[in-house]
C-alpha cells in the first residue's frame, strides 16, 4: 500500500517527501481520553508527502509510560506503510520539571539534525523541544520550522456544544508556558494549529463508519473511538469528535488545506499564548492556520482509511 501510495503521488508531482519529526502524547485506548494524537499519526503514516525521521514522546493526555507505550504499538502494527520500526519512538520528558533534562528523545533528536534539516510537528507540551534548545542550541537553525497545535486569536474562547457548556483550555500550552516561551523566544520559524481552527476538523458519525471498511489503522480507530465519539455527540451534543492534532499534520502534508495568515504571537502573564494580527511590543512574527481548505473531509478521510486521496469521492 505505502509503495502505491508513493507511485501515485509521484506521477503527480509529489516528487520529495518533507522531513519530519513528530513529537505526541497519544494516549488511545485508555478510558476518557483524548484520541487525536493517534488519528494524526495514522494520517501521518498514510500521507507520503511526509518522510517521517524520528518520533518523540511526552506527558500530556496520559503519563510518559502510557505515551510510549501507545506510540510504539502505534509504529508497530501500523507505522510499516511510513517505513518505520519502534526504534524510531523515543520517550522525552515526563514532566515540565524536565525542560533542562536530557532524555532519549533530546539525543535522538539532535542525531537526526545533524543528518537533515527537519519540520518540527508538535502535538503535545513543548517541554521536549524546550529541552532540546537547553541541550543543543547550535542545532536550532537546523529546524525549518515548529508546526504547534496551540495559540488562540485574542479574544478566542474555547465553547463546545449548543450552549457552549463544554469549556477546554489550550492544553499543550498551559502544561507548559516556560516552554513555549523559550521555543518563541529562540529564531526558529512557527506555525500555530490552534484549537479555533482545529476544532472544525471533525470526525462525525458517518466519517467515523467509513473507517470501519479501510485498513487495519482505519479499523482500529473505528473499535477504539465509540465512547469518545459518544461523549462529544452525546453528552457534549457537539457534531462530532474534534481532531485537534490533524491539523499539524494536515498543514505539513498538504499546506493548501490548512492555509495561514501572518500573526504576532505572545506570551500573556496568565500564561496564553496569543496571536494577533498586528505586533506590537514583545511580539515575533509566526503563521496561523486560520481556516480549512476545500476538500479536506475527503482528503483526511482517504488517507485515515489507507487509500489514495481522489478528489472526487464522495
Amino acid at each position: 500500500m505505502a509503495l502505491g501510495l508513493m507511485a501515485i503521488f509521484a506521477c503527480c508531482g509529489h516528487l520529495s517527501a518533507a522531513k519530519v519529526w513528530i513529537d505526541t502524547d497519544p494516549s488511545i485506548g485508555a478510558p476518557y481520553r483524548e484520541v487525536d494524537d493517534a488519528f494524526a499519526l495514522v494520517l501521518a503514516f498514510h500521507s507520503p508527502e511526509l518522510e517521517i525521521i524520528g518520533i518523540s514522546t511526552t506527558y500530556g493526555n496520559a503519563r510518559l509510560k502510557r505515551t510510549t507505550k501507545v506510540a510504539r504499538e502505534m509504529v508497530r502494527s501500523f507505522g510499516t506503510s511510513g517505513g518505520l520500526t519502534d526504534a524510531a519512538v523515543h520517550p522525552g520528558a515526563a514532566s515540565r520539571r524536565d525542560i533542562q533534562t536530557k532524555t532519549p528523545a533530546t539525543d535522538a533528536l539532535a542525531a537526526a539534525l545533524r543528518r537533515d534539516r527537519l519540520t518540527y510537528i508538535a502535538l503535545g507540551p513543548l517541554t521536549n523541544l524546550a529541552s532540546f534548545l537547553v541541550h543543543h542550541p547550535e542545532l536550532a537553525g537546523r529546524i525549518e520550522r515548529v508546526v504547534f497545535v496551540g495559540g488562540r486569536s485574542p479574544g478566542t474562547v474555547f465553547a463546545f456544544g449548543p450552549t457552549g457548556g463544554l469549556r477546554i483550555h489550550d492544553a499543550n500550552v498551559v502544561k507548559d508556558p516556560a516552554a513555549v516561551r523559550a521555543v518563541l523566544a529562540s529564531k526558529i520559524p512557527v506555525t500555530l494549529a490552534p484549537v479555533e481552527t482545529s476544532s472544525r476538523l471533525v470526525l462525525d458519525k458517518e466519517r467515523r463508519l467509513r473507517l470501519r471498511d479501510g485498513n487495519s489503522a482505519a479499523q482500529f480507530l473505528y473499535r477504539k473511538t465509540r465512547l469518545w465519539l459518544w461523549f462529544w455527540t452525546g453528552l457534549v451534543q457537539h457534531e462530532g469528535g474534534p481532531l485537534f492534532d490533524g491539523l499539524a499534520v494536515l498543514r505539513a502534508a498538504r499546506p493548501e488545506m490548512a492555509p495561514t495568515e501572518r500573526r504576532y504571537a505572545w506570551m500573556r502573564p496568565t500564561g496564553e499564548l496569543v496571536a494577533a494580527p498586528r505586533p506590537s511590543r514583545d511580539t515575533r512574527p509566526v503563521d496561523i492556520c486560520a481556516r480549512l481548505g476545500p476538500g479536506w473531509e475527503r482528503f483526511v478521510v482517504s488517507r485515515l482509511r489507507g487509500r489514495p486521496y481522489s478528489p472526487h469521492e464522495r
